[in-house]
């Protein structure tokens, strides 16, 4: 069921004004057929007055601060106008109908605010601290790293915390999307804005409140709406020269038209003055630019907020328009392309395998590389670093603590798998191979990115050739760059860069230069990871693929809304601008095309909060290996 639109004090006072002014036209127009002309005159001006009341105080507080050609003056202006022509009912229309615009523009900024806003409710307001053998609530920002604190069955974590008592089960939902609740046990980090679904555990505090991950949603968010596109910028110089230009040639066409004509001898000022004060007046009606001034930053409001009910944070509207121009695609493999879970499959060894994995355990221990992971997680734990140094884009190496130097780096020799060889004290004492499983929407995704008009889409990895190929046919790449040092990829990015817009894809962790680089950087899984969230320009809080071709989709939609707002209302605006110049339409008409307009583009701004969120594709098998 809908959640109805709960109106503020604000749209409920001009709610007000519109229902009192509606109720006095209707009088005039009663008054006017029982030909009852001084009661149906009074009626409209009460009716412009009711109705008017919000706008006339609002053009004195903008003419009192120095902005003399704002909506509000304009629409005034021409209701006084009417009064003095005697044009009483079209004086009540342009009040009612330009609040009834007003009215339906604030709600519309509301629910889009709201759609974004929603993601406030990611901090709790408090948080169980545990002290000795007590517990007390404190609010999230009193709590320090190293704090111990106890979640219960369904509160919000309020922090980063590691788990250090207890097992449970997690729903990520409100933070990454995924439906799939996530166990927990002693040791896995949590995530604020995540919520504890059943156990009850103590965890300890790894972050302050500005630094987890909802802190960092929320600070994210906040600021997005502040990046402005080049329409946005155009559209606000627009509005500052076309107003007094509007402004002017109604002074003109109202004071001047008639002064030539008499001059002519064609009418006397008097004749000529009402009728051609009364093209000004259109003429002002028409040319206020609520629509273009409204609708454009409504639309890229809009779709930040469409994204980020679906787990995706674009740093702000001008990303939106980089999104919607992609023509070229680069990714990371692991942990993009595959599900960066690699395992141990099989261990060369002169001696014990066993043996082998627990010295490159010791040396790889603290890394978050998934070589690293799949290592510790498939060897004993037998030996201890004193020191480890790690080697960028080649391996690590580490002193233990009986003394021997082990190193995992990269094989010398080429191989058609996932590899690392195994140094003691500098002699090579065997080879390490793994496997990485594909995601299962990897290549459903790349192919809706090519729907989407994505022309190239490149593989950019660090591993060898033979499993960089593989991965690449398996998922439907165009291009494959393997074996690539940190610095190499950042070159490969500045090429592709050239060939047109260009989109990277990363995990976050070790690609901030990469992300950075790119015409639009996308940083997938960033729910810890600060570093992704400061280089990316666009953050998925999941790992999810299929999330990238619905926010290039989401964006070209975004942008076509804009310019089809655009283009509405200037055709619009000029074209009643031109008609009422002409004598053609009077202020039914132009008030009519205003408002109308104005409805027309902010309705279709927001339609982009109702996109549907990314489809998961069909599961694609990881191919087997020949």
């Amino acid at each position: 069921m809908k959640k109805k639109t709960k109106l503020n004090k604000g749209q409920r006072k001009r709610l007000l004004s519109i229902i009192i002014g509606a109720f006095f036209a209707l009088l005039g127009i009663i008054f006017s057929f029982s030909e009852l002309e001084l009661l149906s005159s009074l009626s409209f001006i009460a009716a412009g007055v009711a109705a008017g009341v919000m706008c006339v105080t609002r053009a004195i507080r903008g003419i009192w601060s120095g902005n003399f050609f704002d909506e509000n003056t304009l629409m005034t202006i021409a209701a006084v106008g009417a009064v003095c022509l005697g044009e009483y009912a079209e004086c009540a229309a342009v009040m009612i109908l330009y609040q009834v615009g007003e009215l339906f523009q604030s709600i519309a900024v509301g629910r889009s605010r709201r759609a974004i806003s929603a993601l406030g409710a990611l901090c709790p307001d408090f948080a169980n601290l545990v002290e000795g053998d007590s517990e007390r609530t404190v609010h999230p920002t009193e709590l320090g790293i190293g704090d111990i604190i106890r979640i219960k069955a369904g509160e919000r974590i309020p922090v980063d915390c590691t788990v250090i008592e207890g097992e449970t089960s997690v729903d990520t939902s409100p933070v990454t999307g995924e439906s799939v609740p996530r166990d927990a046990t002693i040791g896995d980090t949590l995530y604020s804005g995540c919520i504890n679904k059943s156990g009850l555990i103590e965890a300890r505090v790894v972050a302050t409140t500005d630094n987890s991950a909802a802190g960092r949603i929320l600070a994210l968010t906040e600021t997005a709406s502040e990046r402005k596109t080049k329409s946005e910028a155009f559209i606000t110089r627009f509005a500052k020269v076309y107003t007094p230009l509007v402004a002017l040639l109604a002074a003109i066409l109202a004071f001047l038209v008639p002064l030539m004509l008499q001059l002519f001898g064609a009418q006397t000022y008097l004749e000529a003055f009402p009728e051609w004060s009364r093209r000004a007046l259109t003429m002002l009606v028409i040319s206020c630019p609520c629509a273009l001034v409204i609708s454009v930053p409504l639309g890229y409001f809009c779709g930040l907020g469409n994204a980020s009910k679906n787990a995706v944070l674009i740093k702000g509207s001008s990303f939106i328009d980089t999104l919607a121009k992609v023509e070229c695609a680069a990714f990371d493999k692991t942990g993009t392309l595959t599900a960066g879970e690699l395992s141990v499959v099989s261990v060369e060894t002169e001696g014990e395998g066993d043996e082998l994995l627990s010295l490159a355990a010791a040396a790889e221990e603290n890394s978050s590389h998934p070589i690293a992971r799949a290592i510790v997680a498939a060897s004993e734990k037998k030996y201890t670093a004193k020191s480890v140094c790690e080697l960028s884009g080649v391996g690590v190496t580490a002193t233990l603590s009986d003394g021997r130097e082990v190193k995992v780096i990269r094989p010398e020799n080429k191989t058609d798998r996932t590899a690392v060889e195994v140094y003691v004290d500098g002699e090579r004492k065997g080879i390490v191979y793994f496997e990485d499983k594909l995601k299962s929407d990897a290549r459903a995704s790349l192919a809706n990115l090519k729907r989407l008009g994505v022309k190239k889409t490149v593989m950019l990895t660090g591993d060898n050739r033979e499993t960089a190929k593989k991965v690449g046919h398996a998922v439907g790449i165009d291009s494959i760059e393997a074996e690539l040092m940190p610095e190499d990829k950042f070159a490969k990015i500045e090429e592709l860069s050239k060939e047109g817009t260009l989109m990277y894809v990363g995990d976050g962790i070790n690609d901030s230069p990469s992300l950075a680089r790119a015409d639009v950087g996308v940083a997938m899984g960033a729910l810890g990871s600060g570093a992704a969230i400061e280089a990316a320009d666009v953050v998925l809080m999941s790992t999810d693929l299929s999330k990238i071709p619905y926010a290039v989709r989401l964006s070209k939609r975004t942008a076509r809304t804009v310019k089809v707002n655009i283009v509405l209302s200037l055709t619009v605006k000029i074209l009643v601008l031109i008609l009422a110049t002409l004598n053609v339409v009077g202020m039914w008409a132009a008030i009519v095309a205003d408002v109308g307009v104005c409805i027309v583009a902010v309705s279709n701004s927001m339609r982009l909060l109702k996109s549907k969120p990314p489809v998961q594709p069909v599961v694609c098998s990881t191919p087997k290996r020949g």
